[in-house]
């Protein structure tokens, strides 16, 4: 008796029909998986699974699938494995579908029997948003390699996906490639899968063809893909790309229904990521943009959708103002409060001042009355005033839960950090002779009035 073997990688029959959304198949082998497989390079970069690694314990794989394992760039599918067996009836959902080498592993919580019976059912709607998302990626790729730009590498996200490119694109060609993309879409060009062994059936409505002298740039592949043994799969959107991809696609670019591009990012070497959507995902994305600017328009600015650009300028305009303002007041204070230490220092005779503030957020303050107080020194060197050697200078901010900063200055310095340090659990920090500095990283009740009693009581 002949022994089951799965299907390789390459000849699933989820990449030879991308629409079948049952299967009935044979369990081949199952065993625990104690961990997640070694991850593979897929388009220059680590692929990277969502594996819950406490929970997923057994490895099936099955003599055939419907479901597609991670790679290329694609997450896998998700679906469930229906025990037939009367006696042991049962539905099992799959956790995840990696691939191991040239096998397709399906991640389950529990054991099945080997020759089991099974039907995989597909979550559909999941694959053909997949397919929406990969096979625009591939038309979008398509159409700026006709502007000699080449997509170095893509990621799907969940709602937005991104190419990467060379360098950031103008506006005016984004909103060019987006006509065009969206054209080509329009115009339904027929997709089709070739191999060149000859396997028969690829997405639904085309045929498999051989020999047709597509140039294979094989440089993306897996480097723990076996090309002599697996089936190198090549994508054509009609006669505008050939691409090798392992994934599933649609069979028709008008299934993409429509692409929108979205903003661009700039990362390392000068390169630009390009954030796209396609499909069902622009209907959806669209829903939620104008229930936000609804929310803002209605509720926080009290204007039409129409006047939000407006809306939005004239509180800029106002909050630039207000912050002028402030910045104006703060200094005003802060050269206040430098006269009030000054003259304490020169006619009180005191030796320390300290001044405490409950907003950690202006750290500005500190500098102008630091500042405004070494000018009023300078201006009167008869004083006798001398935050270096005489006189002790004591800055602190910040409130329960926030944290804040110290800043000391003067020939007490040393001696008093280091009591504060005994009372603020959190202070960091340090110095030399007659400066210290430190950040709170969090006040904890009762700190900052400890801190304050402790200072009134060395003035």
């Amino acid at each position: 008796m002949s022994t089951a073997t799965s299907t390789i990688v390459g000849a699933l029959a989820c990449q030879k029909n991308s629409f079948l959304k049952t299967l009935n198949t044979k369990v081949v082998s199952s065993y625990e998986f104690a961990s997640p497989l070694p991850s593979s390079k897929e388009n220059g970069k680590k692929s990277s699974s969502s594996i819950d690694k406490e929970k997923l314990k057994y490895g099936v794989e099955l003599e055939d699938t419907i479901l597609f394992p991670e790679g290329g760039g694609q997450p896998f599918d998700k679906g469930t494995i229906t025990i037939l067996n009367d006696s042991e009836k049962c539905t099992i959902e799959v956790k995840s579908i990696l691939r191991d080498k040239l096998k397709a592993v399906h991640i389950v919580e529990e054991p099945i029997k080997q020759g089991t019976l099974v039907q995989l059912n597909l979550d559909w709607d999941r694959r053909v948003d997949i397919m929406q998302q990969h096979t625009g990626q591939h038309l979008l790729s398509a159409v700026f390699d006709t502007y000699k730009m080449e997509t170095l590498s893509w990621s799907m996200g969940d709602q937005i996906n991104y190419i990467e490119l060379p360098k950031k694109i103008d506006d005016s060609i984004v909103e060019e490639v987006q006509n065009k993309v969206n054209q080509l879409i329009f115009e339904a060009h027929p997709i089709e899968v070739v191999t060149l062994e000859g396997e028969a059936g690829t997405e639904k409505g085309t045929e498999t063809k051989t020999g047709t002298g597509v140039d294979l740039d094989t440089s993306h592949l897996p480097q723990d893909y076996d090309q002599d043994k697996g089936i190198i799969r090549i994508v054509k959107i009609g006669d505008l790309d050939s691409n090798p991809c392992c994934g599933t696609h649609l069979s028709n670019t008008s299934q993409i229904q429509s692409i929108v591009l979205l903003n661009q990012t700039s990362i390392r070497g000068g390169h630009s990521r390009l954030y796209f959507t396609c499909g069902s995902r622009v209907t959806k994305l669209t829903s939620d943009y104008y229930d936000i600017l609804k929310t803002i328009s209605g509720l926080q600015l009290s204007c039409s959708i129409d006047n939000v650009v407006a809306k939005v300028d004239q509180l800029n305009s106002n909050y630039r103002k207000a912050n002028s303002t402030i910045n104006a007041l703060n200094k005003e204070l802060a050269n206040i409060k430098a006269t009030e230490i000054f003259k304490k220092f020169k006619y009180n005779k005191a030796s320390v001042a300290y001044v405490y503030r409950d907003d950690s957020s202006n750290p500005e303050f500190f500098a102008h009355l630091s500042k405004e107080l070494m000018t009023m020194i300078n201006a009167d060197k008869s004083s006798g005033v001398d935050i270096a050697n005489t006189h002790t200078l004591v800055l602190l901010n910040g409130q329960t839960s926030t944290g804040g900063m110290l800043k000391i200055t003067g020939p007490k310095a040393t001696e008093i950090s280091t009591e504060l340090k005994s009372r603020i659990g959190t202070l960091k920090g340090g110095g030399k002779g007659s400066s210290y500095q430190g950040k709170v990283t969090k006040y904890e009740k009762g700190e900052i009035e400890s801190v304050i009693v402790y200072l009134d009581s060395i003035l």
